[in-house]
């Protein structure tokens, strides 16, 4: 083994044993520092590997290419924002950073995924450290732990199911494509039915909404932000590598990515609860990627890997501004009224970041969405496009709901100073849409690599 196949081992074992060492002396502070250095490192190892060129393969099981480095440094990046926000806002972020260390552990293993095995080992890892997470994050979030729990469990049954038709039709659970038959068609769609639950496709997100509402908001923005875009992780390899010679799997996520739109958009009008609308705001944002993956391009593929590294940050950052609200209780749309006089800051970041949402110029959701939509005319579904901006145009009606209170005078201002922590995150968060948003070739051309080798895997 080469010395980088060996740091690619260690990073994240040094990451969970340090966890471990720390929980013991239940410092806080030492579990943040030691928790943002690794995280750091890892997002530093994974960019050089990316710019380097790293392809290889540890024991047969984890395969660094840069289609894993994209997702290790998306991962990466998200669980260090949310450990900042959960050391702000948790009672037990000592708990917290061992659990998430381990649930990162089971994300890199889906990205890195040589097999159905490992993605499946994956998917466990980082689901069941995520329903303690979501125990852990308040008092009387029992109810939404349980009902995500149930959805891990359901998943992770349809998930083997699929496997277990894939293997035995096959004799294979390689990620290698197979010729079409009734049961590979079946296995494909328990895959899109187990994965659907993960990224929050429609109607497999029947519950996502209410394990939103009942979490605390960094534990929300670790789900919507990075255990969402796990799922997706999964469902690009699956369908790419296995599946992309069955024209009725690719069918029937063209339905899904349209009904999923509507479903999102629609619901999302009717919340009043932010949290909530938030959350059918997320499951709209997984309609459109599911444009790109449906494309089956290089192009399209990596226009839906730009949206995902897009969408993260914004997600983390609308929710590290709920978290703060959150902890003033205000929780409802209404309770945003007067937010540009009670903290400016606060009401600028959190338009922007809706605003890019609805795909405003100059901001990576504009970009995101226009890289799908010109995929989707390119290989020949314009219609699917026009779908995807007649939804675009429904998202305004809520997003702008939100911005119109945020910016509405209220009868008696309130100074509110957002703490240091949220700050930054927000920051972060705000910089990386703007940033990317205004020039955005970095970021294409890293989604590109990534979508154009997993396009050129070899399909047996």
């Amino acid at each position: 083994m080469q010395y980088y196949e060996y740091i690619t081992i260690l990073l994240p074992a040094i990451l969970v044993l340090g966890n471990m060492v720390i929980r013991l002396f239940n410092n806080k502070k030492a579990q943040l520092g030691f928790n943002i250095v690794m995280l750091a490192i890892i997002v530093a190892y994974a960019v050089i590997g990316t710019v380097s060129g790293y392809t290889f393969s540890i024991l047969s099981t984890y395969l660094v290419n840069p289609y894993s480095l994209f997702f290790t440094i998306l991962f990466a990046m998200g669980m260090l924002l949310v450990n900042t926000l959960a050391y702000r806002y948790s009672e037990d972020y000592n708990d917290f950073a061992l659990i998430g260390s381990f649930a990162l552990i089971g994300m890199l293993l889906v990205a890195a995924s040589t097999s159905i095995i490992t993605i499946f080992i994956g998917l466990e890892l980082a689901s069941i450290p995520s329903v303690f997470i979501i125990l852990l994050s308040r008092k009387g979030s029992i109810e939404s732990a349980a009902k995500f729990f149930i959805m891990a469990s359901i998943s992770i049954a349809v998930f083997s199911f699929a496997a277990v038709l894939l293997y035995g039709s096959t004799s294979s659970l390689a990620l290698s494509s197979y010729s079409p038959s009734v049961i590979i068609t079946f296995a494909a769609v328990l895959f899109i039915a187990s994965l659907g639950m993960d990224s929050s496709i429609f109607p497999f997100n029947v519950l996502i909404p209410d394990v939103y509402e009942g979490a605390s908001a960094y534990a929300t923005a670790m789900l919507g932000g990075i255990n969402k875009k796990m799922g997706f992780a999964a469902l690009i390899q699956i369908m790419i590598l296995v599946f992309i010679m069955n024209s009725q799997a690719f069918l029937l996520l063209t339905i899904l990515a349209v009904l999923t739109m509507f479903y999102g958009n629609i619901t999302a009008i009717l919340q009043k609860d932010m949290k909530r609308m938030l959350a059918y705001s997320s499951i709209s944002q997984a309609g459109y990627i599911l444009i790109g993956i449906v494309v089956a391009t290089p192009s399209g593929l990596a226009a839906s890997l730009y949206q995902i590294f897009a969408h993260m940050f914004l997600f983390i950052g609308t929710l590290a501004i709920i978290a703060w609200l959150e902890s003033r209780n205000r929780n409802n749309v209404n309770d945003l009224i007067g937010l540009h006089e009670d903290n400016k800051f606060a009401a600028f970041a959190l338009s922007i970041m809706l605003l890019s949402m609805i795909g405003l110029p100059f901001t990576t959701g504009f970009v995101g969405k226009f890289l799908i939509f010109l995929s989707a005319v390119n290989a020949g579904l314009a219609w699917l496009a026009i779908i995807g901006i007649i939804n675009s145009v429904i998202s305004v009606f809520y997003y702008a709901k939100v911005i119109i209170a945020a910016y509405t005078s209220k009868a008696v201002p309130k100074k509110t100073r957002m703490d240091r922590y949220t700050m930054a995150v927000v920051i972060v968060c705000v910089a990386v849409t703007l940033i990317f948003g205004i020039y955005p070739q970095p970021l294409i051309s890293f989604a590109n690599g990534a979508a154009t080798y997993l396009m050129a895997t070899p399909k047996i």
